[in-house]
């Protein structure tokens, strides 16, 4: 494919002011970029404008309030027909990747989220394709994996429950004597391979079933760790660690120790030295810990000294870190940073933590906090809304700041951004140091030990060959995929990327490319259109074309306050071309405006709803999705009356829609989608006529007729398109 390029210049409001802002222009060149999957050398960044970035899958993001638009250079079968019924229960194809169930090669990461190495082999946990890659010797370049676990070849990504089979794996060990353990998480278990395999799909030897070993159901392991004498594994649902004393031998060795540390909320990655321990934690509460506090005190990573993890830490450091160690250091990624971190030695109190060195990246971090997105469900009962901290129950709003994302190659960024986020890892060997970018999608690598950190740069990457591509972006994946039908256009949104992708016609088939991506200065949570006019919000701002054409920019980008509305944190928009709805959780209220508002405009209605999120609106009906909670809400804007919640059964759904057959509920922690034949049945109470997912408790599986938390649905021509988030990234399309 290839991008011509296109430029902006658009109005920016704040609260009464108005300003303008424009991109510079200059003319681009045809793309010097390595096609997607090449190992070839590409091109310095540097010398490439700014369409050849995107389109080379470089992490371009655009300042606060300013957008661009690159045209996209591809082709594809249209989706045909009008969808005017319910649709079946299995999916035709998929997009935002290769297909619904099935990836490119060996090398088409999906998150990598864990590594491990004897010192021949190399094992990378490649999460959201369900699978692990080893590599039977150490690359330190671009290299394809010589066997893959958990799936019978390179381009199966199908979930399993078999000895065969992984449903996104969270870790994976080698142990000194070679026997390989991967943390299989969605299915609750630890497989043991008694050495590393050598041959596709080979089976484990044995399987600990942690609820069946426990009595805990609904096991989520995460961390794993062991130097092959004893073994400990954190079970991040239930908050608990546990420990063998001794090497499992057989699938019914029950582990000796399974405890809910005092101060330890949802424990995740291991580190250790092999005498102290470090767990990473996203909700820990320690009062105190070693080192500098970041902003997000909750990012917390337990620390147990000269002893296995059992009973309440000794101390902790600030952030949530995982990494590895050895005789020269501890190097470790944290989930809300871009810097690679190093410590002379294992920390174990206030000093050794203070002594941590970074790469030095000097860069504002972009893009939108981990913790807005949902957590796992907590079991069969949906969470009552407002409580925290376990996952599966409404997460508190997360600070200011902890975002990740940067502009690689840019004036003022870091040589690189180290991207670990809710995954990563480090793998250091006697050949390399690799580094597991979870939300970069990457394996970068040291060569070794470096004498100083000085916007140090990696060495080589393995999956690309160059360090700084995301091959997810370069791939056409989107994360948080928010979805809406404009005139027959398929539009989806991104928060995270800070992007927009316009499909001039509803695609048809699968990995279809969009026509257009836009990027976009903020992060849109959501999106609506009607009678020509579309509409993105997310945090204070609003991006308005009042007559979409794609591949045309915005009119306007209303930031800081909309009508008398203070806009600070948008989580919700809906027009439905007499009225406009925004719902602001920060401060519990869904507004209402009679059209478009100026400036100093009342709203009609101002509901108070507790974390409100998503909304959407026909003929003056308001659907309000829970930012945090399980009540959908529904109220008619033309009378007096209040929102009433539906008396429907879901947990965290993201969305309810309108649709041309009915009304929809995208039942996101309950992995599935429900669908009425009208809003009325809905109200009445009355069973969903078609339910697309498992049954309440079952297990996610990315399949053409499962999700993993589905958030967002759309009907555009012949199909119903549904988008998920944040442990998936898939876009699956049904028809009837």
């Amino acid at each position: 494919m290839n991008i011509p390029r296109a430029r902006v210049m658009v109005a920016l409001i704040l609260g009464s002011g108005l300003i303008l802002s424009a991109c510079s222009s200059a003319p681009t060149p045809e793309t010097n970029s390595s096609p997607a999957g090449s190992t070839e050398p590409a091109e310095s960044s540097a010398n490439l404008g700014t369409c050849e970035k995107v389109l080379a899958g470089y992490i371009v993001q655009m300042p606060d309030g300013e957008f661009d638009v690159c045209p996209i250079d591809t082709s594809y079968a249209t989706s045909t027909g009008s969808l005017d019924s319910i649709p079946s229960a299995s999916a035709d194809f998929g997009l935002s990747g290769f297909g619904a169930d099935f990836t490119k090669s060996g090398i088409s990461l999906n998150h990598p989220a864990s590594g491990a190495s004897d010192g021949t082999n190399l094992a990378v946990a490649d999460r959201f394709n369900n699978r692990v890659l080893v590599f039977t010797s150490l690359p330190t370049g671009p290299a394809e994996p010589d066997v893959v676990i958990g799936q019978p070849d390179f381009t199966d990504i199908t979930p399993g429950t078999g000895l065969a089979d992984l449903n996104w794996p969270g870790a994976v060990e080698i142990t000194p004597e070679g026997k390989l353990l991967i943390a299989d998480t969605e299915n609750g278990r630890i497989l043991v391979y008694n050495s590393v395999p050598t041959a596709n799909g080979q089976p484990a030897d044995y399987a600990l079933d942690l609820a069946a070993l426990t009595g805990s159901n609904d096991a989520w392991p995460w961390g794993i760790w062991s130097d092959g004498e004893s073994l400990v594994v954190t079970d991040t649902r239930k908050g608990f660690v546990l420990v063998w004393d001794t090497f499992p031998s057989d699938a019914t060795s029950e582990p000796s120790s399974s405890t809910d540390p005092e101060g330890v909320g949802t424990p995740r990655n291991i580190t250790s030295d092999g005498s102290s321990f470090l767990i990473g934690d996203e909700n820990g509460s320690q009062a105190t810990c070693w080192g500098e506090a970041p902003q997000n005190r909750n990012r917390q990573s337990h620390i147990w000294v000269n002893r296995l993890p059992i009973g309440p830490p000794d101390g902790c450091i600030w952030d949530w870190y995982q990494g590895d160690v050895s005789e020269d250091g501890m190097i470790a990624l944290a989930a809300g940073g871009q810097d690679a971190h190093v410590w002379p030695a294992f920390p174990t109190d206030d000093a050794s933590a203070l002594a941590r060195q970074t790469t030095g990246s000097s860069s504002t971090p972009m893009g939108p906090p981990d913790g807005e997105q949902p957590q796992p469900p907590s079991g069969d009962n949906p969470p009552p809304p407002g409580e925290s901290g376990e996952p599966g129950q409404p997460v508190s709003p997360p600070q200011p700041g902890s975002s990740i994302k940067t502009v690689a190659n840019m004036p003022g960024a870091p040589a690189h951004s180290y991207l670990g986020g809710d995954g990563g890892d480090v793998v250091i060997t006697d050949t390399a140091i690799y580094f597991i970018e979870y939300n970069g999608n990457r394996v970068t690598g040291w060569n070794q030990f470096p004498d100083s950190l000085e916007n140090k740069s990696p060495d080589f990457s393995v999956f690309d060959s160059d360090p700084d591509v995301s091959t997810l972006l370069r791939d056409g994946f989107i994360q948080n995929p928010v979805l809406v039908n404009a005139n027959g256009a398929l539009v989806a949104s991104s928060d995270y990327d800070r992007r927009m992708y316009v499909w001039k016609q509803a695609p048809g088939e699968n990995g279809a490319h969009a026509d257009y991506i836009y990027l976009i200065g903020f992060p849109a949570w959501d999106n609506t259109f009607a009678d020509g006019t579309l509409i993105i919000a997310g945090r204070d701002s609003l991006a308005i074309w009042r007559d979409f054409v794609p591949g045309n920019l915005p009119d306007e980008v209303i930031r800081g306050q909309l009508g008398t509305l203070p806009l600070s944190d948008v989580k919700g928009v809906a027009y439905d071309g007499t009225y406009l709805a925004v719902s602001e959780p920060q401060s519990d209220t869904v507004a209402v405006f009679e059209g478009i508002p100026a400036a100093g405009d009342e709203p009609l209605h101002s509901y108070s709803v507790r974390g409100p999120g998503r909304l959407d609106m026909r003929d003056g009906v308001l659907a309000i999705a829970p930012k945090e909670g399980s009540e959908v809400l529904v109220v008619d804007v033309t009378t007096t009356a209040t929102p009433q919640a539906l008396p429907v059964r879901v947990n965290l759904p993201n969305q309810a829609k309108f649709l041309p057959f009915g009304f929809g509920i995208a039942d996101t922690s309950f992995h599935r989608v429900q669908i009425w034949n009208s809003l009325d049945d809905a109200i009445a109470g009355q069973d969903p006529a078609q339910i697309i997912g498992g049954d309440i408790g079952d297990r996610p599986q990315t399949t053409s007729d499962r999700f993993y938390f589905p958030a967002s649905l759309e009907v555009v021509a012949g199909h119903l398109y549904v988008g998920e988030f944040k442990f998936s990234n898939r876009i699956v399309a049904f028809s009837q």
